[in-house]
C-alpha cells in the first residue's frame, strides 16, 4: 500500500457528497495550494474531457503532480490550507463517512512501509511527520483517536503533495476501493471528531520551520488579519449548488438551452444565471430536487407564470440530466475498463448462442426510418466521448488475443432495426421509443453475460449505436 495523491484521492472519491464528480473534488484539493492552477487553458476545446482525463490519470497514478502544484505547496501556510479545507473541501464529502476516511488514511499510512526501489526509497518511516498542519508523525498517528477532520485532511494532503511521487502508487492503487474504505465502518467508534470550539486541543505545526503553538500563532496573526479583510462578500445564492446544476445541464439553461457556462467554484459563469426552485405545491421547501439553473433575464422570470404541466416537464428534464451525470460518475472509476473487458470476453464465450450469430455489421448502417430522442442521444454522446476509444481499443486488443469478432453483435443490433421498422414509435404506451429500444438491447446483452456489469453493458450498447448510426439525429420520426 502506498500513500500518494492518487491513493489519497481514491479514498475520498467513494465518500463524495451527492452530485460531486471526481474532477470537481480533485480540482478543489489542488486549489488549496495553487488557487490559479487549471488543467485546461482559456478557449480549449473539450475542456471538460481534458479535466476528466487529467483527473483519471492522477487517480490511476499514471502521472505525477505538476510542479505548479508541488512548488506552491512547499511554501503554503498550513493553517491557511486547513481553513481552505474547512470551507471548500469538507462540503464536497459525505459527512457520514468522515470517520471511515480517517481510519482508511491511518491504515494506509501504517501499511506504507519503507522499501527500496532501485536507487529510490518509497514508504514512510515511523518518525516521519505525515500530517503537516499539526506535526504528527506516523508513530503518533497510529495511536491517535481524536481528530479535527478538516485539519487532519489538510495535513495529510500537504504531506502527500510535498513528499510523495504519485506514480509510486501505481502498483497498489487498484486495492483502494469503495469496499476498502467502507470496511472500516465497524471501527468508527474508535474515532472522536473534535468540534471547532475544542480544536485547540490539537497542536499546530509549521512544516516549513518547525514552529509550534504560540510561536506559530504570533507569526501568522498579522497575516490572518489581512486575509480576513480580503475575504469576498457572501454569495447571494449557493455557488456550489449552481455549479452542480450547470454541470448536470452541460452548462446550458434548462429551459431555453442557451449556453451559460460551467463556472469554477467561487467564480461566476460566463452569462448571468440563477437558481430557481420549481415548486409543485405552496408548502414545498427549496431543495436540490426542485432546483434548476436558468437565464436570469430571459427564463427565470417566466417561472411564476408557468403551468403545472410545464413545471413538471422541466423537473423531469432536470432529473434526466442528473441521471446522466450520475451515470457518467459511475463509469469514471478506475475499474470500469475492466468491467467492459469482462463483458466482451463473456460475449465471446457465447458467440454461438442464439441471438449472437455472426452477421455483417455493414448491413446495419443503412436504416431508412430513424428516430431521435434528445436525452438518450445526450447520454450516449457524453459516455462515448469518454469511452468510445476505450471500447474500440479493447475490441481490437481482444481480436488479437482471443479472436474476438465485433460482428457477433450483428444479430443484437438487427433486432433493434426490426423494432424500428415495426412501428413501435406509434404505440401510445411507449413514451420514448428510442430509449425503450436501447433498454431492450441492454437487457439482452445483460442477460447474455449472466446479469452482471449493467453499466458496462450500457456502454457497449452505446458504442454499437454510435458505430452503426442506429439513431440518426438528422431524421426524426413524425
Amino acid at each position: 500500500m502506498r500513500l500518494c495523491f492518487g491513493s489519497y484521492l481514491a479514498i475520498l472519491v467513494p465518500c463524495k457528497a451527492v452530485n460531486i464528480d471526481n474532477k470537481q473534488l480533485c480540482e478543489a484539493l489542488l486549489h488549496s495550494v495553487a488557487p490559479n492552477y487549471e488543467f485546461t487553458f482559456s478557449g480549449q476545446e473539450n475542456a471538460d474531457r481534458v479535466r476528466e482525463d487529467a483527473t483519471s490519470k492522477l487517480l490511476r497514478c499514471e502521472q505525477n503532480l505538476s510542479k505548479d502544484i508541488t512548488g506552491p505547496a512547499r511554501s503554503a501556510v498550513p493553517q491557511e490550507v486547513a481553513s481552505y479545507f474547512k470551507n471548500n473541501v469538507i462540503k464536497l464529502l459525505d459527512s457520514n463517512l468522515s470517520k471511515q476516511i480517517i481510519l482508511t488514511l491511518k491504515d494506509m499510512i501504517g501499511n506504507d512501509l519503507p522499501e527500496k526501489d532501485g536507487k529510490k526509497i518509497h514508504g514512510i518511516y515511523d518518525d516521519t511527520k505525515v500530517e503537516l498542519v499539526n506535526g504528527i508523525t506516523k508513530k503518533e498517528l497510529a495511536s491517535q483517536t481524536e481528530f479535527c477532520f478538516h485539519s487532519f485532511l489538510a495535513g495529510v494532503f500537504l504531506y502527500v503533495v510535498t513528499n510523495t511521487t504519485n506514480r509510486s502508487g501505481k502498483k497498489t492503487i487498484r486495492s483502494v476501493t469503495q469496499e476498502y474504505v467502507l470496511s472500516f465502518t465497524s471501527r468508527i467508534e474508535e474515532i472522536t471528531l473534535l468540534e471547532d470550539n475544542v480544536s485547540d486541543r490539537v497542536r499546530t505545526y509549521d512544516h516549513r520551520n518547525g514552529k509550534t503553538d504560540t510561536e506559530f500563532a504570533e507569526g501568522v496573526a498579522e497575516y490572518v488579519i489581512d486575509k480576513i479583510k480580503q475575504l469576498p462578500q457572501p454569495s447571494k445564492q449557493d455557488d456550489s449548488l449552481l455549479v452542480t446544476l450547470l454541470s448536470e445541464a452541460n452548462g446550458k439553461c434548462l429551459y431555453c438551452g442557451g449556453y451559460l457556462g460551467i463556472p469554477k467554484r467561487g467564480k461566476i459563469p460566463v452569462k448571468n444565471c440563477e437558481i430557481v426552485y420549481l415548486k409543485q405545491s405552496p408548502d414545498e421547501a427549496d431543495s436540490y430536487e426542485n432546483a434548476v439553473a436558468l437565464c436570469t433575464n430571459e427564463c427565470a422570470p417566466l417561472v411564476p407564470v408557468m403551468s403545472s404541466d410545464e413545471i413538471a416537464e422541466l423537473l423531469e428534464k432536470k432529473h434526466r440530466c442528473a441521471d446522466i451525470q450520475a451515470f457518467l460518475d459511475r463509469i469514471s472509476g478506475i475499474k470500469f475498463q475492466d468491467e467492459i473487458e469482462t463483458v466482451l470476453r463473456e460475449v465471446h464465450k457465447t458467440k454461438n448462442a442464439q441471438g449472437l450469430e455472426p452477421t455483417d455489421i455493414k448491413d446495419l448502417v443503412e436504416i431508412e426510418r430513424k428516430i431521435h430522442e434528445p436525452f438518450l442521444k445526450d447520454k450516449i454522446n457524453a459516455s462515448m466521448a469518454r469511452l468510445y476509444k476505450t471500447v474500440k481499443n479493447t475490441c481490437s486488443r481482444l481480436e488479437q488475443e482471443i479472436g474476438f469478432d465485433t460482428n457477433m453483435f450483428g444479430e443484437l443490433m438487427k433486432s433493434a432495426y426490426k423494432l424500428l421498422e415495426s412501428g413501435i414509435q406509434q404505440k401510445s404506451d411507449i413514451i420514448d421509443p428510442q430509449e425503450y429500444i436501447a433498454d431492450l438491447l441492454v437487457e439482452k446483452l445483460f442477460s447474455q453475460v449472466g446479469q452482471r456489469h449493467r453499466d458496462a453493458c450500457e456502454i457497449i450498447v452505446g458504442y454499437l449505436v454510435k458505430r452503426c448510426d442506429l439513431f440518426n439525429e438528422n431524421t426524426k420520426q413524425s
